[in-house]
């Protein structure tokens, strides 16, 4: 008796996969992220090894934080970022004085 023909490609076989057929990271980018995700990643990127830090968006927030704060705002740009409050006045300290920044009497030279 002949097997009916069904469809056999690559993302029909994606479409197979469950949760429980994912090894070690790529369930938990599943857990987290959805299936999709998960399938598009291991796609995409499998066969490396893929370092994921916690300072992934340390430049946007960076961005972010000189954009947005106001003097009065550092709780509201950590949370926002998921960064420390620390963090948020390192980067205000570090930034440089914007062209439209008025300067103290006297501190003429110190830009």
């Amino acid at each position: 008796m002949k097997q009916p023909e069904t469809e056999c490609s690559r993302e029909d076989f994606w479409a197979t996969i469950t949760p429980e057929d994912l090894d070690g990271d790529v369930g938990l980018v599943a857990e987290e992220c959805g299936m999709d995700v998960a399938v598009q990643l291991v796609a995409a990127m499998g066969g490396t090894k893929l370092s994921v830090p916690k300072s992934a968006f340390k430049r946007a927030a960076v961005r972010y934080i000189r954009a947005r704060y106001n003097g009065t705002n550092a709780k509201i740009l950590a949370m926002a970022t998921g960064m420390t409050e620390r963090f948020v006045y390192d980067v205000v300290s570090t930034s440089a004085i914007k062209k439209d920044q008025n300067m103290l009497p006297g501190c003429e030279g110190m830009r």
